[in-house]
């Protein structure tokens, strides 16, 4: 502790102590450490398999420098405009945040909602496979800056009671197919392609491996049900006479049927200003993501959801285990037959 001495002689701009103090403080700014097991730029870009999603994050990456920096970026100077770019942030001659927020604002001007809430995410998300990321309330008001995205479907809001109501108007292996996608995230394609040897019927939670090739980014990730959908799924399977070994004998065109089929029936198909409301597979992944997201970590619901972006930083953030744990304390909020609202 400094004596009332002291501190006058501190609080004094001109006293040597305040001198020495400033020039540690700089010191210590400008000698930041390298940031440890960060991706270079085309590292970062080869994560990607798609060739539309690899070419957003590239032309989000150029703009951002663009703007940030005002210095002309080309596809063939893009890895050294970004080098450079890296090395002013790690020499502590930048800050990110303040890049971030100024890139935000111009998107916002020149874009709309939904490709400036897609170019800005993007750049973060490759900052942060840099080395160089920004903590929750960073991200937040961020994003707060931006319009919000307009809806590009009219879809009908999936409350738990809804889902309830679906449930009840599906065939029993349909209602089964539904609690696992709610369950799990999982998209309705790679669902239906599992089979029975990638479910682990563990103590905790039951686990679901899902192979990369079946997947859309071709990556192989993990999932887990809820205790419902687990006890709804082992029913349907013991109820089953075959010999099969795919874990759901449907199709999607048989899924899509019995969905619309049910949807009309309860009448939760109507037409808006001649816009169609109405339900689909995919809903699942959203409400997953969205109901996930109010208990546990959202990085940790978009992984196990299978977004790419959020697969290779939550890899190496994230342990299974902690994964799990996350699976956890969402899995009250996922569920749709016990507990209300």
């Amino acid at each position: 502790m400094y004596s009332w001495v002291d501190m006058r002689e501190i609080n004094n701009t001109h006293s040597p102590r305040r001198k020495h103090i400033n020039y540690m403080h700089k010191k210590t700014e400008k000698e930041k450490p390298a940031p440890q097991n960060a991706l270079t730029t085309e590292q970062f870009l080869s994560l990607y398999s798609n060739k539309k999603t690899k070419a957003n994050y590239r032309l989000a990456i150029k703009h951002y420098l663009r703007i940030t920096t005002g210095r002309a970026v080309s596809n063939k100077n893009l890895n050294t405009a970004c080098d450079r770019y890296i090395e002013e942030l790690t020499a502590g001659n930048r800050n990110y945040y303040l890049d971030c927020k100024t890139y935000g604002q111009k998107l916002c001007e020149t874009y709309s909602p939904t490709t400036a809430n897609l170019y800005l995410r993007c750049a973060c998300l490759w900052l942060e496979e840099c080395g160089f990321p920004l903590t929750k309330r960073e991200r937040q008001r961020l994003t707060a800056q931006l319009p919000p995205p307009k809806p590009k479907k009219c879809e009908i809001e999936l409350k738990r009671k809804t889902l309830r109501i679906i449930y009840d108007a599906l065939p029993k292996h349909m209602g089964t197919l539904l609690l696992v996608l709610l369950a799990s995230g999982m998209r309705l394609g790679e669902t239906l392609q599992l089979k029975k040897t990638d479910i682990r019927w563990e103590e905790k939670r039951t686990e679901i491996s899902i192979p990369a090739e079946i997947t859309k980014t071709k990556t192989a990730r993990t999932t887990y049900l809820t205790e419902e959908a687990a006890e709804a799924l082992l029913d349907y399977l013991q109820m089953r006479k075959d010999k099969d070994e795919r874990l759901f004998l449907i199709t999607r065109e048989s899924a899509q049927y019995h969905l619309r089929r049910a949807a009309v029936q309860l009448g939760l198909t109507q037409t808006i200003n001649g816009r169609t409301q109405s339900i689909h597979w995919h809903m699942t992944r959203k409400w997953f993501i969205s109901r996930f997201s109010l208990a546990a970590n959202k990085d940790v619901a978009e992984h196990i959801a299978g977004h790419e972006g959020y697969l290779s930083v939550s890899y190496r953030r994230y342990t299974k285990k902690q994964i799990l744990k996350e699976y956890i304390k969402a899995e009250k909020k996922l569920s749709i037959l016990k507990g209300r609202e």
